[in-house]
């Protein structure tokens, strides 16, 4: 053990870890995130309240439970290159890291105490093959750690390989992940209260989707955790 903590000191010394916002050396202590970065990020307190800004953006779409953001994003902006960075480049320490630290603040909210399985907003295999990853299952293990619950990454798939919603309308959105998901084992959360976790909620079509596929086939109550809003 001795031998492996001067190994991990003498490469720090060689290759230092950087900020994943600014990529400034991080000092003793700090972990993936600057102290200056973490002290202007656009932290959310979404999970103080029932009812929120992302709540608000889903009615009459999918009747979730509760739901939160734990940043904003905007462009150019530190969230903006912490998010790109996990998304597009497989940066799985960042992913969890601040799972965790979205989970132990939902850890003390009254709304999210009978949370029983954290899930992640599933990828299309065929996607996943390419991509090799999956950035929202990152997020879910950092906030299952944080919170303690178990993660559940095989029950609830992605039956369409949908196109990007980049480009897309709104409408266009919702017609593109309409009927997207599916239930493989619907008893994994049958009168459950599931987490449905993504990186970034824009018009929550998506999102909507696979929480209204939850809440029909599987009768289970929905709330959702995302790691940014736009």
């Amino acid at each position: 053990m001795q031998i492996k903590s001067y190994w991990r000191s003498f490469v720090s010394i060689l290759f230092p870890p950087l900020c994943v916002s600014c990529e400034n050396v991080l000092l003793y202590q700090e972990e993936f995130v600057c102290t200056a970065c973490r002290y202007h990020f656009p932290l959310n307190d979404h999970y103080r309240f029932l009812q929120n800004e992302l709540t608000q953006r889903l009615v009459g779409k999918a009747p979730v439970y509760t739901g939160a953001a734990y940043l904003s994003f905007s462009k150019s902006s530190s969230v903006q290159t912490i998010i790109h960075k996990l998304k597009y480049r497989d940066d799985c320490h960042i992913g969890r890291y601040l799972g965790k630290c979205f989970g132990m603040e939902l850890l003390i909210s009254p709304f999210y105490a009978d949370i029983d399985v954290v899930v992640p907003l599933p990828l299309h295999q065929q996607k996943k093959r390419i991509r090799r990853y999956n950035q929202s299952e990152y997020i879910a293990e950092g906030i299952a750690e944080g919170m303690s619950l178990p993660v559940n990454q095989v029950d609830f798939i992605r039956t369409i390989n949908t196109e990007t919603q980049t480009k897309k309308s709104r409408m266009e959105r919702y017609d593109n992940v309409e009927n997207a998901f599916s239930c493989v084992t619907p008893s994994a959360f049958e009168n459950k209260h599931v987490l449905l976790v993504d990186d970034v909620f824009t018009t929550g079509a998506t999102i909507a989707s696979a929480a209204q596929t939850l809440i029909e086939q599987c009768n289970c109550k929905v709330s959702i955790a995302v790691l940014a809003i736009a």
